[in-house]
């Protein structure tokens, strides 16, 4: 019996109908939403070696800003950039190397890197102008028997990274500097007597004297203490506005309702335990170029015992 070669209307029917159903299919693919934006990345600036705990409250401070704005902005995924010095950092930030790459930095700093916009809240809230210094062995004596601010910067050397905000103000003010660009060789320099002082925030010296415990010539001098303006902000590329708008909310959230100052507070108690601020000869310097902020920066700050009022 001789086949059919030619289709039923029934068959022609149901291939029209698979046909419809398939173009019904792929019209709801195309229209169906875009997959969800990715969680909000941010990038901290990893320590230069295993001894950097700078940016132990730093990173905190960023954390409670973020957590301050989980609400309003979403979730969030906090990472880390390769260890690099601050210089090269900002540089990654102005390259845009990983997301949202935050660095803390004074304005001219950011500034001579360029593409760089500030969070326009001073993070460290005034702590960083308190100053107090590892001297050599060779000049821990004469040190601790100068009685000015001009016997000081006459005869004693100074070493600070390259590149950082306290370079131009203590050469401002006539101190001699030398720069170098490794972060634990500085140490190394004072221990070896390359430079007969290497200043460091109130902050930091503490954590830095016990990493650096094992250079037995590396000591913290007990006499005086330098204080200047001396802000500082994260920064970031100004094309990460998202970012930096939310951060300047979370801090501002947070200096507010007062977390802020008290994290500030819980870094701060056993490092002004240490230095003894109350006990040092206080030398004012001044600042100079000014910081071209356009916000009154200064009215966020934390008072710390023994420091002018």
């Amino acid at each position: 019996m001789r086949s059919n070669a030619r289709s039923s209307p029934c068959t022609i029917v149901k291939r029209l109908r698979t046909a419809l159903l398939a173009l019904l299919i792929a019209g709801r693919a195309s229209a169906a939403p875009a997959t969800p934006a990715s969680e909000f990345q941010l990038t901290l600036r990893a320590p230069e070696s295993p001894s950097d705990q700078r940016q132990l409250y730093l990173n905190a401070a960023i954390q409670l800003a973020l957590d301050k704005t989980v609400a309003s902005h979403g979730p969030y995924q906090l990472l880390n950039s390769p260890p690099m010095n601050k210089q090269r950092a900002l540089i990654s930030a102005r390259q845009k190397t990983q997301p949202n790459l935050m660095i803390l930095a004074g304005p001219a700093e950011a500034r001579a890197v360029g593409s760089l916009a500030p969070v326009r809240f001073p993070l460290m809230l005034g702590v960083t102008g308190y100053r107090v210094c590892f001297v050599s062995p060779q000049a821990r004596e004469a040190v601790a028997s100068t009685r000015t601010l001009d016997e000081l910067r006459q005869r004693f050397s100074l070493v600070q990274g390259t590149g950082w905000a306290d370079v131009a103000v203590l050469r401002a003010n006539g101190f001699h500097v030398t720069e170098s660009p490794s972060y634990d060789s500085l140490f190394r320099m004072v221990a070896k007597g390359r430079a007969d002082l290497f200043c460091r925030s109130v902050l930091e010296v503490q954590a830095e004297s016990q990493a650096q415990a094992g250079l037995p010539d590396l000591v913290l001098d007990r006499t005086f203490a330098l204080h200047y303006d001396l802000p500082h902000f994260l920064y970031t590329h100004r094309d990460n506005q998202a970012a930096i708008e939310r951060l300047t909310e979370g801090l501002q959230r947070a200096y507010a309702d007062g977390s802020l100052q008290a994290l500030m507070r819980q870094h701060l108690q056993a490092p002004l335990q240490f230095v003894e601020l109350h006990k040092r000869r206080l030398y004012l310097l001044r600042t100079a170029p000014p910081p071209d902020i356009a916000f009154d920066y200064r009215s966020y700050k934390l008072d710390l015992p023994g420091a002018p009022r």
